[in-house]
């Protein structure tokens, strides 16, 4: 005899229901609204949405709750790095709040809670899908905006990108469009690995077209890098897809190592005609200052959004601010942002996550599950790791909410592929 459920048992079940219903339909006018209205609440809106996920998940019996402790563990990095370089101000308070101490660091927390409770309203394959397919079309419309705007200004490129497109500023510059045609051009073109279809194939060829011809006139060479590395992955890993499954992950670390190799002879060839690190639009410049700041402060960083400031009170980035100006606010590399900001430790840790990121899909994908989605969000990932060597998504800066934000939804995703995966390994058991 099968056992009746309690009353709680059942009053916990409605709950459930009723806060996972809610959590779908704020999340969907939470992508709505970052993608076509453009306001600057949108960290508060994604709070909102990944407690009421949570709420779903933890009122769920049969819900997964496994999180990536590698994230937990940036995270609390992050705050703690946070309160310590807080403290003293708190402390000198008449009256202190001591939840200001996290203050710096907010933007991690609600990372976490975000990609906790998002990853569980996506956690079956017809939700999972059909939120890709509206990110795709998203950035799709969004990119017939950015080539109408190209063209209605004669495609003329503007350093630093913030007032040469009506479209652009919303995104933080030209780097911030081409984080969403990063993301864009992978998920479209996944459908070449997970379906046969001849019409598909050539819509995703079309689609994929489109978004690398719009991300060549939107002026980003760390986005058509970005790009150029993962479609130089993705027809790797089409080849690779044919050979014997055990051999599958040598083959692809094989061909990885290769690709590098090549790009460093290449590099080495050319070393005379890159004038230093200099005509990587002054990255180098960027890059050695921080490196020192690090040095200075392995341990926990700066402090989160701490960044510019305690640059300044260098001498370091004298040569920076020789040629660029008084403009020195971000490092342009997401590892060494992080590293100069909460220390060798939270750098190692974000790094693992993106690493688990990727081991999970690439296994997903390998094992035939939700298979469409985890090869779309293993060349994301893939994409977006190369893109954030010479530029940093997860600032805290507000001009880059909407920005963080996206990438927030990828790694949501990311984490319910890993559930969906041991949801069907567990059902096989």
């Amino acid at each position: 005899m099968t056992k009746e459920p309690g009353a709680a048992s059942l009053v916990a079940e409605g709950f459930s229901r009723i806060a996972d219903a809610v959590g779908i339909v704020l999340l969907c006018w939470l992508g709505w609204r970052m993608f076509f209205v453009f306001d600057s609440a949108l960290q508060g809106r994604a709070l909102v949405v990944g407690l009421v996920g949570m709420l779903a998940c933890w009122t769920d019996k049969s819900a997964k709750k496994n999180t990536p402790l590698a994230m937990i563990a940036f995270v609390a990095i992050g705050l703690l790095s946070a309160a310590v370089h807080r403290w003293s101000a708190v402390v000198s308070m008449p009256d202190p709040v001591w939840l200001s101490l996290f203050t710096p660091a907010s933007h991690l927390a609600v990372m976490a809670v975000f990609i906790y409770g998002t990853a569980h309203l996506l956690r079956t394959p017809p939700r999972l899908s059909w939120f890709v397919v509206g990110v795709v079309a998203s950035i799709c419309i969004l990119s017939t905006q950015i080539a109408f705007d190209r063209a209605a200004s004669g495609f003329m490129y503007a350093r630093g990108g913030s007032g040469s497109l009506p479209s652009v500023p919303h995104w933080g510059g030209l780097h911030g469009t081409s984080l969403f045609l990063t993301l864009g051009l992978p998920l479209t073109l996944s459908v070449l690995f997970a379906n046969r279809s001849l019409p598909r194939i050539l819509a995703g060829v079309t689609l994929g077209c489109g978004l690398l011809f719009v991300a060549f006139i939107n002026g980003s060479r760390g986005g058509l890098v970005a790009l150029g590395s993962s479609l130089v992955l993705m027809m790797v890993c089409a080849l690779v897809v044919g050979i014997e499954r055990r051999w599958r992950t040598r083959a692809l670390a094989a061909a990885i190592i290769t690709i590098l190799a090549g790009l460093i002879v290449a590099l080495q060839a050319h070393r005379t005609t890159l004038e230093g690190l200099k005509d990587l639009s002054g990255r180098g410049l960027i890059w050695e200052p921080t490196l020192r700041l690090i040095a200075d402060h392995w341990w926990i960083g700066v402090g989160p959004g701490n960044f510019s400031r305690a640059m300044f009170e260098t001498t370091y980035p004298a040569a920076f601010l020789q040629r660029y100006g008084n403009q020195f606010y971000n490092a342009h590399n997401l590892l060494l942002h992080t590293g100069a900001e909460v220390g060798l430790f939270g750098a190692w840790f974000l790094l693992a996550f993106f690493a688990w990121a990727l081991r999970s899909c690439w296994r997903a994908w390998a094992l035939r599950r939700v298979q469409l989605v985890s090869a779309g969000l293993l060349f994301v990932l893939i994409a977006f790791v190369v893109h954030s060597m010479s530029e940093n998504f997860l600032d805290a800066r507000a001009e880059v909410d909407r920005t963080r934000l996206i990438v927030w939804m990828v790694l949501a995703a990311v984490l319910a592929v890993e559930r969906l995966s041991r949801v069907r390994a567990d059902s096989k058991t």
